[in-house]
């Protein structure tokens, strides 16, 4: 049976029924991120890595960072070690650049603008979808620098489990599980629990506090749950979600004579109820979900704020086979943030406080199309958001690709997008500027990929200029850092030598941002500096051996030169990151493995006065029934 663009998108929404057969490639990768229907990754036109559940389990990574910045395009900050603060760059933009998704809701607090990288479980993730550049179009605001996908739903037969534990360095303890189960002919259930602690290290580096050397721990506990049915041969429902509660160590500073806080308890949640329909040539899908993004600051002499976000989040989608080869897409967001339990700490006042605007919507509609013509695909977007702080935007998204040969495609892309400011931007007590109006951008990029049967290629050379960039300069004031122009190539492989797998990527980054030098108070001078924490290269690469049971992994990272401020005043040392592990397959239920992370015992940072860990040791075992 030949395979259609509908069977392809609906493929997600009828796992346990045979009503669309594909005769896609077991070796070619499914995605839904990038246009928001599962498709082959060698259709994808946008650049876009799969990180699966398999490679997580190999490589050891314990968080989502630890996933994501061994991608190309990827960089990122962290404030310590585990637990600690995080932020994620792609392609030289800042973590409010960047939607996060989990199972294709969004995820994010709208105070910083950003996700809570440190605090978003793996528990049951089956993989990580990236997409690199902007995707505004497709999913709205904030989609500048790219989307970032979670993806936990698998196909589910018959009963199955794992259950794992771990130990490490800095007194490192982890016991997970998880079970997926049939519940009769039509129905499913799958849970995973998660809970992890350590005592930590001293992450204070020079140049913070020097009178606080003690070990800064956290300890955080997971849920992830989906519970589905297929009602008929066309409907089916589904409920899922996830649970994380943690608290968090850091360092206080000295205000007025008194201890900062130096805790945090941080709380994120999602639960959505998802219901498709597919019949012949028509297929939609209704997502309803609510999540909550909360920090509480605690442990100090005077009180800390506590921030909370809720979402409220409903999508509609609608996918039409126009033609055996075409598909069209359309359909309505509608999003509502709240801030209202938030409350802020003045220690100036020496009393709470609450954002001067506590809650708004944003309404969207958007119409897509994806073309597949064998040799050549074509995608065209367009969205219109409707923001009650703001006001409306519209954003547009072109792309196509080409098979030269059968073993070499060109692409090309260009779309525009926007970054609506946050809470903080607007509302903060003494500080927000009601009058800040959204960062905008362009983008485009073209390249070149080739695949054979020794290895993969893809070179891709990229420009983004971001207008309205919003950067804090001083209190009520306006805009000085107008602008940002990012330029960049990414060039990746996949190739094997022997019994070996390498995976490597090489990322360029030019940038220029407008920064008033003279500083609050004083006389603009604009000049041209570099994008705070974003380095000129970067360089990976990852190997993995098998032999029989066995099974190891080297990662190598190279990060170049960074300036710490957008004054470009302190200056961050290059470094170079080694981490092995091995895995040991004891029968076909039980595998041992172990990891040494920053082999070479490298003294770095990736943010200011904060250190980073030392050499590291883990073990862990899982046994699955």
């Amino acid at each position: 049976m030949k395979k259609t663009l509908l069977a392809v998108a609906l493929a997600p929404l009828f796992i346990q029924s045979q009503a669309f057969a594909t005769e896609t490639s077991t070796d070619d990768v499914m995605v839904v991120t990038a246009n928001r229907f599962e498709q082959p990754l060698s259709t994808v036109i946008a650049s876009t890595d799969v990180v699966t559940k398999a490679q997580i389990e190999s490589r050891q990574l314990k968080t989502l960072t630890d996933v994501l910045k061994w991608l190309p395009g990827v960089q990122v900050t962290n404030n310590g070690g585990l637990g600690q603060s995080s932020s994620v760059s792609i392609r030289g933009s800042s973590s409010k650049h960047v939607v996060v998704l989990y199972n294709g809701v969004r995820l994010g607090s709208a105070t910083t603008g950003s996700a809570n990288f440190s605090a978003i479980p793996l528990v049951g993730v089956e993989k990580v979808e990236l997409v690199r550049g902007p995707r505004a179009a497709v999913y709205g605001a904030d989609a500048i620098g790219g989307v970032i996908n979670i993806v936990t739903t698998s196909h589910i037969e018959g009963d199955q489990g794992v259950i794992s534990a771990g130990i490490g360095s800095d007194e490192y303890l982890q016991g997970q599980a998880s079970v997926a189960s049939q519940l009769g002919e039509n129905s499913w259930l799958k849970v995973g629990v998660n809970s992890e602690s350590a005592e930590g290290f001293d992450v204070s580096g020079e140049g913070f506090n020097p009178d606080q050397p003690d070990d800064d721990g956290f300890r955080r506990q997971d849920l992830s749950l989906e519970l589905g049915s297929q009602f008929t041969s066309t409907l089916r429902g589904r409920v899922l979600g996830f649970y994380h509660t943690s608290l968090n160590e850091y360092e206080y500073y000295i205000s007025n004579g008194q201890k900062s806080p130096d805790e945090q308890e941080s709380k994120l949640f999602n639960v959505s109820g998802q219901l498709e329909y597919s019949r012949d040539k028509l297929g939609s899908a209704l997502t309803i979900s609510k999540n909550q993004d909360s920090s509480d600051n605690k442990g100090g002499e005077f009180p800390g704020s506590k921030i909370v976000t809720d979402r409220y989040v409903i999508n509609w989608l609608n996918s039409y086979q126009l033609t055996e080869s075409v598909l069209i897409q359309g359909g309505i967001d509608y999003q509502n943030d709240s801030v209202a339990d938030s409350n802020l700490w003045n220690s100036s006042k020496g009393k709470f406080e609450s954002y001067d605007g506590t809650s708004r919507y944003n309404r969207a509609a958007f119409l897509s199309s994806f073309v597949n013509l064998g040799d050549a695909q074509f995608e065209a977007s367009v969205r219109y958001d409707d923001n009650e702080a703001f006001g409306s935007y519209t954003t547009w998204q072109l792309g196509a690709g080409y098979g030269v040969t059968d073993n070499i495609r060109v692409i090309a892309s260009a779309g525009t997008g926007f970054q609506a400011p946050t809470f903080n931007d607007l509302y903060w007590p003494g500080y927000g500027n009601k009058e800040l109006k959204p960062e905008e951008s362009f983008n485009y990029e073209a390249g070149v990929e080739a695949y054979y049967s020794f290895a993969d290629f893809r070179v891709v050379g990229y420009s983004n200029k971001i207008d309205n960039l919003i950067t804090y300069q001083g209190k009520d004031k306006e805009l000085e850092s107008s602008s940002a122009d990012i330029k960049g190539i990414e060039i990746s492989a996949n190739f094997d030598t022997g019994p070996f797998s390498h995976m490597v990527s090489l990322d360029l980054l030019d940038h220029d941002n407008k920064v008033n030098v003279a500083g609050f108070g004083k006389p603009t001078d604009i000049q041209s500096k570099k994008l705070a924490r974003k380095a000129n290269e970067v360089a990976k690469w990852l190997v993995s051996y098998t032999y029989d049971e066995w099974q190891a992994d080297l990662s190598y990272m190279y990060q170049g030169k960074r300036y710490d401020d957008s004054k470009n005043t302190i200056e961050l040392e290059p470094y170079s990151l080694v981490d092995v592990s091995a895995s040991y397959a004891i029968n076909t239920r039980w595998v041992v493995r172990g990891k040494v992370a920053n082999l070479l015992d490298k003294e770095y940072q990736t943010a200011n006065t904060y250190n980073t860990q030392r050499r590291a040791f883990y073990l862990t075992t899982t046994y699955q029934f």
